[in-house]
């Protein structure tokens, strides 16, 4: 990192700094504002007998980052609200991501990954659903942190939903393959590897 250098007027220029302390617990800083703590949770062991152990005394780095794609994408519906005359009261957003977490344990030649990440957003609006539509494009074209999950290819759905209705009212996916969806391949290998510990179970007695 160069320090001292000055950059195209149109970048934005954001430092960061952690310092590393007992255990997982790692402090970072942004100058002016209070610090956060990252942690991993009780339970979070690695060695045996457990040498690096979580304690739940801040958030995870994987938290923090659901937690950043959410707030900047939330700030970007602000801005595009403004742009685009859109009208909403309020908006909650709910993120769920499924990582590959067997290479950072014990499969060591696998790089853990996102497998897929579902982010449900809940507009209390009543624009029409080819405003909603557009709202959503122009949201996605403009966020940053989206544009990382993009840069990385990882299979994103976002869902935006009406505040109080059960069904989307428009639904993009990224980068998903061919066919059934990780989630779903993922949701029917767990099935199938409880199906076969079930018929052990029973093979057993």
């Amino acid at each position: 990192m160069k320090e001292g250098v000055t950059y195209p007027g149109y970048i934005g220029i954001s430092d960061v700094t952690t310092t590393s302390f007992e255990q997982m617990r790692v402090e970072a800083y942004f100058e002016g504002q209070p610090s956060l703590m990252f942690d991993e949770p009780e339970g979070f062991d690695i060695g045996d007998p457990p040498e690096l152990r979580g304690r739940s005394r801040g958030w995870t780095p994987v938290h923090a980052q659901l937690a950043a794609l959410a707030g900047c994408t939330s700030i970007t519906c602000t801005v595009v609200a403004r742009d685009q005359k859109f009208r909403y009261k309020g908006l909650r957003t709910k993120l769920r991501s499924l990582i590959d977490i067997r290479g950072f344990f014990f499969d060591l030649h696998l790089q853990p990954q996102y497998e897929q990440l579902n982010f449900d957003l809940y507009l209390d609006t009543r624009e029409s659903p080819a405003r909603i539509k557009a709202f959503a494009r122009e949201v996605d074209r403009r966020c940053p942190q989206i544009g990382l999950f993009h840069r990385a290819r990882i299979p994103l759905v976002m869902s935006w939903y009406r505040t109080g209705q059960a069904k989307p009212v428009h639904v993009d996916a990224f980068h998903l393959p061919k066919g059934p969806s990780p989630e779903e391949r993922l949701i029917a290998r767990a099935k199938a590897e409880a199906a076969a510990k079930g018929r052990a179970k029973k093979k057993k007695k």
